[in-house]
């Protein structure tokens, strides 16, 4: 008698299989979706402090010609925001909104000459200490927070509430 071998896999093979990835996806998915909440806010913190410091580096090429002015513009509820840099030289202008990281990240802004819909500061090439240059906006995308803080100084320090996101925890 001759013998038939087959090769490949068995409908109850295939069967569990798909059940046992199907078990590492939903474990999987909910650590993944933190991961992407964690990145998106991280990447409005990094992009702001770039700017930030973009601007004040603007601030002391002009020299005594000029300043360069930081601009917010936000609805009372945070989830509508908008930043603007200004300088009164040659350089460009650069503006971000909240529809640059998808949505759903919230601006709260205290500081900066606050008002119920927009704050400003500039930043002059003079050192000096204006306490108009001093506030924090903080940003929030479900649990995660990220705040970034400007002294009367220029300096620009970032935490977060749980020490998350590799920033220090806020005091």
């Amino acid at each position: 008698m001759l013998k038939r071998s087959f090769t490949g896999f068995t409908l109850v093979e295939l069967m569990v299989a798909l059940v046992v990835v199907a078990i590492l996806i939903s474990i999987a998915a909910p650590s993944f979706q933190g991961l992407i909440q964690q990145q998106r806010l991280k990447a409005v913190t990094e992009t702001l402090l770039a700017d930030m410091r973009t601007a004040r580096s603007e601030a002391l090429a002009l020299g005594l010609s000029g300043s360069v002015t930081v601009a917010f513009s936000y609805a009372s509820s945070g989830q509508v925001w908008s930043y603007s840099i200004t300088n009164t030289g040659t350089m460009p202008t650069v503006t971000r909104s909240h529809s640059d990281y998808a949505g759903g990240i919230t601006a709260t802004i205290t500081g900066w000459g606050a008002s119920s819909s927009a704050a400003s500061f500039s930043i002059s090439p003079v050192r000096s200490l204006s306490s108009s240059g001093a506030g924090t906006i903080t940003f929030a995308l479900e649990s995660l927070s990220v705040k970034i803080e400007r002294n009367l100084l220029g300096g620009v320090f970032v935490c977060s509430a749980n020490g998350d996101l590799g920033y220090s925890t806020c005091t």
